[in-house]
């Protein structure tokens, strides 16, 4: 039998986490994307470590490579500290108090199943609709352009939603272009641009997932607006893997969305 250090072991027991994690999400209707999916692909290095890794130090850590264990363990040490500062910053900037005399309303979109809204998506569109009925003056953009295996755009899904459920037609906005946050934001900055009277300095309420509110805060802000927060609950068996899967896409935003 292996002689495995206790190191090794907790390796092999994550990895074994990792992959139950996407299969469990994935069979609870967590659908198929990067955020079910990162779990087993980590959980894989993880398993493969603890079963290899004893045996891979030892080689590299020989006396021809004396610096790599240090470089080594300095890169795990700046990949936790950043991997916890930017999760609880999504944990803590994710709710505002909303304005009383709000006039822009902005929903993110989050996914159609052909021309249905997604269950995530229903969960913020309905919101917005509480939000609208109690502040008739208001105007709303729905963003979001058509992805595969959607037959419309999401901003036309949310649209032909919100007429449904008795908003005026007129208080409407379609974004039906974006495929990114990045694009959610830019492009809806164009369509309010061109409403009478908006100032981007008064408070924009924006409506997404909450841990997604902290870098749709950051990339609306890039875009000149001042966003504040109106956060919808995220199903607590996809918790996991859509908190793992932002801290990738916050890193990606700060780095590359400008």
């Amino acid at each position: 039998m292996v002689k495995r250090s206790w190191g090794s072991w907790l390796s092999i027991l994550a990895g074994i986490i990792g992959i139950l994690d996407t299969i469990v999400v994935t069979g609870l209707k967590g659908g198929v994307n990067l955020g079910t999916i990162l779990p087993a692909g980590v959980g894989s290095l993880f398993l493969l470590w603890g079963l290899w890794g004893d045996k891979f130090r030892n080689t590299l850590f020989s006396q021809r490579f004396p610096g790599l264990r240090k470089l080594i363990r300095w890169g795990i040490v700046l990949l936790l500290g950043s991997f916890f500062i930017i999760e609880g910053l999504i944990l803590w900037n994710t709710e505002d108090r909303i304005p009383e005399q709000g006039k822009v309303l902005i929903i993110l979109g989050a996914g159609l199943n052909g021309e249905q809204l997604s269950w995530t998506l229903r969960e913020r569109v309905d919101k917005g609709v509480g939000i609208l009925a109690e502040n008739p003056q208001m105007k709303v953009v729905v963003s979001g352009g058509q992805g595969p295996g959607e037959w419309i755009p999401e901003a036309e899904a949310m649209a032909q939603y919100l007429i449904g459920q008795g908003i005026a037609p007129e208080r409407i906005l379609k974004e039906d272009r974006s495929t990114s946050t990045m694009e959610n934001f830019r492009f809806s900055r164009v369509l309010l641009d061109q409403l009478e009277g908006f100032d981007p300095a008064e408070p924009v309420l924006v409506i997404t997932s909450d841990f997604h509110m902290f870098r749709s805060k950051i990339l609306a802000g890039r875009n000149g607006l001042n966003p504040v927060g109106v956060p919808c609950s995220t199903p607590w068996y996809i918790r996991p893997n859509a908190y793992l899967r932002e801290y990738f896409a916050v890193v990606k935003s700060i780095l590359i969305d400008r």
